[in-house]
């Protein structure tokens, strides 16, 4: 039979190694705790604006989401024209001349459409019939004046 004073220390022992192998409480320090993350508001995204074209350019007009459409590869829905007027070209070129090419000399009647396409302006001159170009801004001429 074990005596009491054998029986102590092994019983000491286990409550020891017990407490031993339980899991410590987490230490928290002011690093630890959550600070709440500010949220950003989403972007406000201007709306376009509503654009009237007058009826009589409106075949004009969908000529240039045409020219844009195969120009940019992107789909119709992503063209809004903001801006279509009868002009004067200088010459053939239809105020969007490339460098190194000869036009011919002569007032050619046409339309230059300003168009939004997924968030970047685009330019597209044309001529009388609809037969057009984009053109980059910085290339672009200005017409000779309305019709």
């Amino acid at each position: 039979m074990l005596r009491k004073t054998t029986l102590f220390p092994i019983i000491l022992v286990t409550i020891l190694a017990v407490a031993a192998c339980a899991i410590p409480p987490a230490l928290t320090s002011s690093k630890d705790k959550a600070t709440p993350v500010p949220t950003l508001a989403p972007p406000t995204v201007k709306p376009m604006p509503e654009v009237k074209i007058a009826p009589e350019l409106q075949p004009m007009a969908d000529k240039a989401i045409d020219i844009l459409t195969k120009a940019l590869s992107v789909d119709p829905e992503d063209v809004t024209i903001l801006e279509i007027e009868a002009v004067q070209w200088s010459d053939a070129s239809l105020g969007c001349p490339e460098p190194g090419m000869m036009y011919a000399q002569m007032i050619t009647p046409g339309y230059r459409a300003r168009a939004m396409v997924n968030g970047q302006e685009q330019l597209v001159h044309m001529d009388q019939t609809g037969q057009g170009v984009t053109c980059a801004p910085d290339i672009a001429r200005a017409p000779l004046g309305n019709k």
